[in-house]
């Protein structure tokens, strides 16, 4: 008699088209060439150091293992996090006097996806609001919404920015969350003030919750410095009891710090929200250590060492342009590289060149017609710069001579 397998949840066969194991699956009958060393841009995972204060810091709060974290963290690291948001956002200053409505949080991934259970039936017919091409927590968090997941497209022709002027009215009422991201992933184009100001307008007319990814926001070139949505919030306040109602704003360590194995962040917003979430971790969810809490304070506290990154990643960028002659994006470390069949580039750039990238459609969903995402190829810019070196020239090689890109 066989073995008859145990019955899931077939929404859950929607991870099935994760971006990775799409890209596992088309790369698996490829090798680099012979000799060549592989050079992999498809993940963005920092591969250079924050500096020596994320090391130092580890050594020195290496205690108290013993204890069980809180759910509210320590007031070492809620100081920390209202001294980060009044130098980084001095408009939104005032802001990190709401101190219980901040908690920390294991990165951005567990937020992002459990923060869509808390909208769960609260209206008939829901609809889910996805920038798309997404990350796939957002999508995650949608499912746990349990509404239809409905994606807003990020076209070239508006700044690969969701144009939020094309919700209609009856959608928008439908809508229990939406997920943005500014500098945007993967694209890295960053939303301005009035765009910010809109979006949360929007989530408090049609009353839905609006879930801002920000893990990119302390990543710019040069002096192009990105707005943020606190600083939104904070100039649409006045008379509001809760300046942050219908909002939840996410924040890493991941990039900002280059910390990505540290898991550690926070997020920040509407008290209801920000009580519940607290409910939901303490009963199920992951809790920060607080050896670890202790370092995301000092990382917070500090920006020199974020200048230095920041500083790297615009050198990364220089090395991009000398190649292929395009500009960079205002922010993140991705290169968002049009190509035509993005598939087809990604195969033959291993194949021929040993690099590998990730193609822009494994990151989207269809829109009206084909994905917003089909035809770009996502390169990430996180190696120390004699790899970059390496990579953009051998993606120039290939990229410069086919006749399949668009540009």
């Amino acid at each position: 008699m066989g073995f008859n397998a145990m019955k899931l949840n077939p929404e859950y066969r929607m991870f099935d088209a994760n971006m990775f194991l799409q890209l596992r699956a088309t790369l698996e009958d490829i090798v680099a060439p012979t000799g060549m060393e592989m050079l992999d841009l498809s993940i963005g995972e920092p591969q250079i150091s924050g500096g020596s204060l994320l090391t130092d810091s580890v050594a020195a709060h290496n205690r108290d293992w013993q204890f069980y974290p809180k759910v509210p963290g320590t007031s070492a690291f809620t100081d920390a996090v209202c001294g980060y948001i009044g130098r980084r956002w001095p408009a939104a200053a005032g802001l990190a006097k709401l101190r219980t409505q901040i908690l920390p949080v294991p990165g951005t991934r567990e937020p992002l996806a459990l923060l869509g259970g808390l909208v769960r039936n609260t209206k008939p017919n829901a609809v889910a609001l996805v920038t798309n091409p997404f990350y796939h927590a957002w999508r995650a968090g949608a499912l746990a919404s349990g509404a239809e997941i409905t994606f807003i497209d990020s076209h070239q022709s508006n700044d690969f920015i969701p144009d939020l002027a094309a919700l209609a009215p009856d959608i928008l009422d439908r809508t229990t969350l939406m997920y943005l991201c500014s500098p945007t992933n993967p694209q890295g184009s960053v939303m301005d003030m009035s765009y910010l100001r809109h979006a949360l307008s929007l989530a408090r007319q049609h009353d839905f919750l609006l879930i801002m990814d920000e893990c990119y926001t302390d990543i710019w070139r040069a002096d192009r410095v990105p707005t943020g949505m606190l600083e939104a919030a904070a100039s649409l306040a006045e008379g509001d009891e809760d300046p942050l109602r219908n909002l939840v704003v996410v924040n890493s360590l991941s990039k900002r710090s280059s910390a990505a194995g540290l898991r550690a962040g926070f997020i920040i917003g509407d008290a209801s929200v920000i009580t519940q979430y607290g409910k939901i971790v303490a009963n199920g969810g992951s809790l920060v250590p607080t050896p670890l809490l202790a370092v995301a304070a000092d990382l917070y506290a500090d920006d020199s060492h974020v200048e230095a990154i920041r500083a790297h990643y615009d050198e990364s960028f220089a090395i991009a342009k000398r190649h292929l002659g395009i500009d960079p994006p205002p922010g993140g470390f991705f290169l968002w590289l049009e190509v035509g069949d993005d598939v087809a580039f990604v195969r033959q750039l291993m194949a021929e060149q040993g690099v590998r990238a990730l193609p822009g459609q494994f990151m989207g969903a269809p829109g009206a017609g084909s994905s917003p995402a089909a035809g770009f190829v996502r390169l990430a810019l996180v190696h120390d710069h004699s790899k970059i070196e390496d990579a953009m020239s051998r993606v120039a090689r290939l990229w410069q001579n086919d006749e399949r890109k668009m540009v």
